[in-house]
């Protein structure tokens, strides 16, 4: 895929880099050929530089060229795709952002459990007797279904909504990429091998590929 041309206007991005939310909001940045400054911080640090942007203390946070700070990753990917450069990954006709933003939701949806799931067994707050195994297994279920319907809609395309790559697919792309990284002792690919199929397909894209989180520590 030909490089695209990079936006003069530099951005902002306050993020952690295994984010898959993140990940969303560099990916459709990068298919755009938008130049973002990442400021990497710890969400747990009370002082971090977020906490005066956003209120709710939450990555990523894009600082705009005109000091408008903007969140969450539903919000910034929009600002992002009405920037000049690049392809629109979200569509203007109605049914079809319509159609593009239900798979957002399936995709952050399965995000939002899995990190519910993580943050039950890491939470410092908890003692090992507090955790709960049947929490957690009701977070899977919404993962599992999420995956299954996920399968079920993309129905063998390349893409999930259209003709060619949207933010459908790069949402998509970004929570199956943090499930592997994050939640690898809950294989998900006999679930949906033909959604396997997909991503082994899709995480190959230049510009998706290029925000890949760093490698976690042996061990």
């Amino acid at each position: 895929m030909p490089a695209l041309p990079v936006c003069a206007i530099t951005m902002k991005l306050f993020c952690s880099l295994p984010s898959p939310f993140a990940r969303k909001v560099r990916a459709v940045a990068a298919e755009k050929g938008l130049a973002l400054e990442l400021v990497e911080v710890d969400v747990f640090q009370s002082d971090n530089g977020v906490d005066r942007l956003n209120p709710l203390r939450k990555v990523p946070c894009l600082l705009a060229d005109d000091g408008e700070a903007w969140y969450d990753s539903r919000v910034i990917v929009e600002y992002l795709d009405g920037l000049p450069g690049g392809p629109r990954l979200i569509p203007d006709d109605r049914e079809a952002r319509l159609r593009v933003r239900r798979i957002e939701a399936l995709a952050d949806g399965l995000l939002d459990a899995g990190v519910l799931v993580r943050m039950e067994r890491l939470w410092p707050g908890r003692s090992p007797e507090q955790r709960s195994a049947a929490w957690q297994d009701w977070q899977w279920t919404k993962v599992d279904g999420a995956l299954a319907e996920l399968q079920a809609r993309l129905a063998g395309r390349a893409f999930f909504v259209g003709d060619a790559v949207s933010l459908a697919d790069l949402a998509v792309a970004s929570a199956l990429g943090w499930l592997d990284y994050r939640l690898p002792d809950h294989p998900w690919r006999p679930l949906a091998p033909a959604l396997a199929d997909w991503y082994a397909a899709f995480a190959r894209r230049p510009a998706f590929a290029g925000t890949a989180p760093p490698p976690l520590p042996p061990g």
